[in-house]
């Protein structure tokens, strides 16, 4: 098992999400950047995603709860960071995992989630040193702070596969 992380930091305003918005590190829809992470580049093989954690630096956690979003390819917005969640590439999309962010702590809050809400259980023939993008949809009337940065640390489990000669 590995880990994987990633971060982005949200525009600096305090207006509330709608369970559906996307929050990204921009408002204009062309200027979305996802996060991502490279798999390591001695693995291949199938691909968990077996947990995955996020981090915000603002302390709330009042209607914190969020989906986190895979994908193969980099998708494209329709909106920007608080508007509907609309994405490209669903051939690239690999599935999400729900995250509630209950624990607060001084200068942050945190929350696990590892319950894939898909049939696809995040298991993928990827290329070695494959990038992997992730977009967080917000699932609760999520009031944030200025700036908050948003962290990922995303588990990781390999399973390599037989070769086949006859492939070769």
């Amino acid at each position: 098992m590995t880990t994987a992380e990633a971060d982005f930091t949200r525009p600096a305003d305090t207006t509330a999400y709608a369970s559906g918005d996307l929050v990204a590190n921009s408002t204009t829809a062309g200027s979305v950047t996802p996060m991502q992470f490279i798999l390591p580049a001695e693995r291949g093989g199938h691909i968990h995603i077996h947990r995955c954690r996020l981090r915000k630096s603002g302390t709330s956690i009042t209607n914190a709860a969020f989906r986190v979003h895979f994908y193969t390819a980099a998708p494209v917005f329709s909106n920007g960071d608080n508007g509907v969640y609309v994405s490209t590439q669903p051939d690239a999309y690999l599935g999400s995992i729900d995250v509630t962010i209950g624990l607060a702590f001084a200068s942050d809050a945190v929350g696990w989630g590892g319950a894939l809400t898909d049939a696809l259980a995040i298991a993928e023939d990827l290329n070695v040193g494959a990038t992997i993008y992730v977009a967080v949809e917000a699932r609760g009337a999520y009031t944030p702070e200025s700036g908050e940065v948003f962290s990922l640390l995303v588990r990781l489990r390999f399973e390599r596969h037989g070769y086949n000669r006859s492939e070769a």
